[in-house]
C-alpha cells in the first residue's frame, strides 16, 4: 500500500478578504495522489456471514479493516471478524460466531 498525505487549506484564502468582512475559514482535504474509500455497515440477525456490494467502481481489490459493533446491546458483538472474500464488486465478511449486531468496515485503495 502506497503513502499519501492530506494538507488542509483554507478555501476562503484564495480571495481577498478585508478586515471588516472577516469569513470563517472553509477547510478542504486535499490528497498529494490517487485515494478512493467507501466506509460501509452489514447487519447481522442471528448469522456469522454477511455480503455488501459496493457503490464504488474500484479499479483494484481495496483493502478492508471491519470492526463488530454492538447495536443490539445484547452483550454478543464479542467476535471476531475476518474478510472471507473481497473483489471489485463485493465483500464477504464472516465472524467467529453468530451473532446479532453489525459490522462497520472501511474500503481503501491507495495509489503509489
Amino acid at each position: 500500500m502506497g503513502k499519501i498525505s492530506f494538507k488542509r487549506k483554507d478555501k476562503n484564502r484564495y480571495r481577498k478578504v478585508y478586515p471588516y468582512i472577516r469569513k470563517q475559514p472553509v477547510y478542504e482535504y486535499c490528497a498529494t495522489g490517487a485515494f478512493e474509500m467507501e466506509v460501509g455497515e452489514i447487519s447481522y440477525s442471528n448469522s456469522d456471514t454477511g455480503t455488501y456490494t459496493f457503490t464504488t467502481e474500484w479499479t483494484s481489490i481495496p483493502h478492508i479493516t471491519a470492526v463488530s459493533y454492538d447495536s443490539a446491546s445484547n452483550g454478543t458483538a464479542d467476535v471476531n471478524v475476518y474478510i472471507s472474500a473481497v473483489s471489485l464488486t463485493s465483500v464477504t465478511i464472516k465472524t467467529s460466531a453468530p451473532f446479532t449486531g453489525k459490522v462497520h468496515f472501511h474500503a481503501i485503495r491507495v495509489e503509489c
